[in-house]
C-alpha cells in the first residue's frame, strides 16, 4: 500500500494546526517546532531522493510555512528553543547542498521551478533571519552567512565549466540569490551591535566569494584557450566586479574607526587577481574591472603612510 498520499495530508494537517497554536504555552514548553524541523529534515535532505518528488516539495513548502509563523515565537522565547537553531542551520544546509543530484531527467522548466523553491529559502533567510540577528544565536548567523557563501559559489563546482549545459548545472540565479544577501548584508550596519556584526561577516564572506571567483576565472580563462567560458560564467564575473566597485565604495565612505583592518588586507590581496584578469577578452568583464580598478586609487600611497585605515 502507497502511504506516500496518507502522509502528505497528515503534514498538511499538522502545519495548518501549528499555525493556529504556535503561541500556546504547552506548544511552546513541549518543542513542537523543533519536532517539526526534526522531522521534515529527513524529506529535505533526501530532496531528489524521496520515492515521491511531491513529499520534499511539499516538506520545503510546509517548512517555509512553519518558519513564517515560528521564528518570531522562538526568537521570543529563547530558553525554549536553544537546541532548535541548530536543527534548523542543518536541515536547510542539507537541502539547498543535498547529496541527491537531480536525476538526468530532470527538464530544463522543472530544473527552473526547483531552483526558484531554493531562492525561496534564501529569501526567507534574508527577510525573516538575518534582520533579527540581535534575537538569534550567533553561532546560527555565523552557519547562515556560510550557507550563503557557499550558494554564491556552489555554482562553479562543475568540473565540466566548458559544457554547454552549464547553465543549467550552475543554478546562476540561486548563486546570484546568496550573493546579493551578502553584499546587501554587507551595509546594514557599520556600529558595534548585532547588526554591526552581521555586516563584519558579510563583508568577510563577500571579500572571499570575490576572491574565489576572481581565481577560478583567470584558471579556467587561461585552461579555455581560444574557447569562451560559458555565459554565466561571464555575467557571474561581471556581477562579482561590480560588487568589488560597491563594496569599496561603501567602505571608503564608512567611519573607519568601525572597520577592521582585515578587511583592508582582504580588500588589498584582490588586487593582484584584479590585474590577472585585465587579459580577458569579454568587454562586459573588461568594463567592470575597470571600474573596480579605478576605486583602488583612494588606497595607493607612499610607503610609509597610513590611509584609510591601511
Amino acid at each position: 500500500m502507497n502511504f506516500v498520499p496518507f502522509a502528505e495530508q497528515t503534514l498538511n494537517l499538522v502545519v495548518s494546526l501549528y499555525k493556529t497554536t504556535s503561541q500556546h504555552r504547552d506548544v511552546i514548553s513541549n518543542h513542537v517546532l523543533f519536532k517539526i524541523i526534526k522531522t521534515l529534515h529527513v524529506p529535505l535532505g533526501l530532496k531528489y531522493g524521496c520515492l515521491s518528488q511531491s513529499t520534499w516539495m511539499l516538506a520545503i513548502n510546509s517548512l517555509l510555512v512553519v518558519l513564517h509563523t515560528g521564528l518570531p515565537v522562538a526568537r521570543k522565547h529563547e530558553v525554549s528553543f536553544q537546541g532548535f537553531w541548530s536543527e534548523l542551520a542543518f536541515t536547510l544546509e542539507d537541502f539547498l547542498f543535498s547529496k541527491h543530484p537531480p536525476p538526468s531527467s530532470l527538464s530544463v522548466e522543472d530544473y527552473q521551478r526547483d531552483e526558484a523553491v531554493d531562492c525561496r529559502v534564501i529569501q526567507l533567510i534574508r527577510d525573516d533571519v538575518l534582520p533579527y540577528a540581535g534575537g538569534v544565536p550567533k553561532e546560527f548567523i555565523v552557519k547562515m552567512m556560510e550557507i550563503l557563501n557557499k550558494g554564491s559559489i556552489h555554482s562553479a563546482t562543475t568540473d565540466t565549466f566548458v559544457d554547454t549545459e552549464s547553465s543549467r548545472k550552475l543554478r546562476e540565479e540561486f548563486a546570484k540569490a546568496c550573493f546579493e544577501t551578502l553584499l546587501q548584508f554587507s551595509f546594514v550596519n557599520t556600529s558595534p551591535s548585532a547588526e554591526g556584526s552581521i555586516s563584519k561577516l558579510a563583508v568577510v564572506s563577500l571579500l572571499q566569494r570575490c576572491q574565489d571567483v576572481l581565481r577560478r576565472f583567470v584558471e579556467d580563462e587561461r585552461l579555455s584557450g581560444k574557447c569562451p567560458l560559458p555565459r554565466p560564467r561571464m555575467s557571474e564575473m561581471a556581477f562579482v566586479l561590480k560588487a568589488v566597485s560597491t563594496l569599496l565604495g561603501s567602505l571608503k565612505r564608512a567611519p573607519q574607526d568601525n572597520i577592521e583592518s582585515t578587511m583592508w588586507t582582504q580588500i588589498i590581496a584582490l588586487y593582484p587577481y584584479l590585474v590577472d584578469c585585465t587579459t580577458s577578452t569579454s568587454g562586459e568583464v573588461c568594463k567592470a574591472l575597470k571600474e573596480a580598478l579605478h576605486e583602488y586609487k583612494d588606497l595607493l600611497a607612499p610607503p610609509g603612510l597610513v590611509h584609510n585605515g591601511i
